[in-house]
């Protein structure tokens, strides 16, 4: 018997295609294990990862490449490292890469005075590369198999994890001295977040079902793929996530996570039209909006929607400012107009689900 999903999922199709479609369709299901895609036209719009740093916003695509666009510029420059760019940080101000170096190891390299510098080599010990974390001014590696800590002395301290995450793109990540929290997005199978215990490595779901149902919030692994993570400018020791899917219906919230405490902070719904009649007005709203994008910013939470840009305060009220005019430069729309933060366009979520291009969030 086949256990249907809500109609943001795929699997009523499983029920209706061939053998070889199905076959197909799970070999796309997106995993934990970050791998560069191969380069081919139009490649460069699926950004995974952008960071802005020296004036200069940096952009990496899923193949690897990485590009720069300076805030009063009107040109994308291609950057050139060796081997491929696997993830990007910012550190001390600067930003940082993280490529493949060949011979079994990952190169690091830090953008200052105008040229890449390598900073240290790791070896890979067999392990496939997640994602890079540079707050508190260091490096953490997130592998298959480890958590990775670069000290600003040169010590490596590597921790091996107690499990697999859960499937999906790592969006983001945050350090807060004893836990590693990791958002992850696999589209329409879900993704949530995952917290590492950075003594012990165990691997741990932060998750919770108030209503039991199969994709019953207000965060949930298996439904909610996680866009971001900030810790609340109000508190701390909170973290607030956002949660946000386009496939077939728009599916989004922001969620406070403090400590086992898990609630909505923010959701606000959305009519497509789309099944739109078959909510009643005293049941959830069918569809709300989606969010792509989180940052604590000058004492305000900030968060990028699938219509505008939210500033949501202690309270989980919200104001939303349409999202700005986007500039096209070498093939990247791109806003510099506000000065907390940076816009940009990716289509890399359709590799996941139907949502097109979707914003993306970039603390200045």
């Amino acid at each position: 018997m086949i256990k249907f999903r809500p109609f943001y999922s795929i699997t009523f199709v499983i029920a209706l295609a061939p053998l070889t479609t199905v076959a197909a369709l799970f070999l796309c299901m997106p995993t934990n294990v970050h791998a560069t895609e191969p380069v081919r036209q139009g490649q460069e719009s699926f950004l995974i990862r952008a960071v802005f740093a020296d004036h200069h916003l940096w952009l990496l695509s899923d193949a690897g490449e990485l590009s720069a666009i300076e805030e009063s510029g009107d040109s994308r420059v291609t950057q050139h490292l060796p081997g491929s760019v696997l993830d990007l940080c910012v550190r001390d101000g600067h930003p940082v890469a993280i490529s493949n170096g060949g011979d079994s190891r990952w190169e690091l390299s830090v953008w200052s005075n105008q040229a890449w510098s390598t900073i240290t080599t790791v070896p890979t010990d067999g392990d496939a590369f997640i994602s890079i974390n540079c707050m508190g001014g260091a490096e953490t590696i997130l592998t298959s198999k480890r958590l990775i800590a670069l000290g600003k002395d040169g010590a490596v301290h590597s921790t091996s994890l107690s499990g697999p995450l859960h499937r999906g793109l790592v969006s983001a990540s945050y350090d807060n001295g004893r836990y590693f929290f990791v958002a992850l997005n696999a589209g329409e199978w879900g993704g949530g977040l995952a917290q590492i215990d950075k003594i012990t490595g165990e691997v741990a779901s932060v998750e919770k079902n108030i209503t039991g149902q199969l994709c019953g919030g207000p965060l949930n692994s298996e439904c909610d793929p996680v866009n971001g993570i900030a810790a609340e400018p109000w508190n701390n020791s909170c973290l607030a996530i956002a949660v946000g899917l386009v496939h077939m219906m728009a599916h989004g919230r922001i969620v406070e996570v403090c400590g086992d405490v898990i609630r909505t902070l923010y959701t606000k719904p959305f009519d497509s039209g789309f099944l739109a009649s078959l909510s009643r007005s005293h049941a959830p709203p069918a569809e709300t909006i989606a969010f792509f994008g989180l940052t604590s910013s000058g004492g305000t939470l900030w968060a990028v929607g699938t219509d505008g840009l939210y500033q949501i305060d202690w309270r989980g009220a919200a104001t939303m400012t349409p999202l700005p005019h986007f500039k096209a430069i070498g093939g990247i729309d791109v806003s510099f107009d506000n000065p907390r933060v940076v816009l940009v366009k990716t289509s890399a979520n359709e590799r996941h689900s139907v949502s097109g291009t979707v914003p993306m969030l970039i603390p200045r």
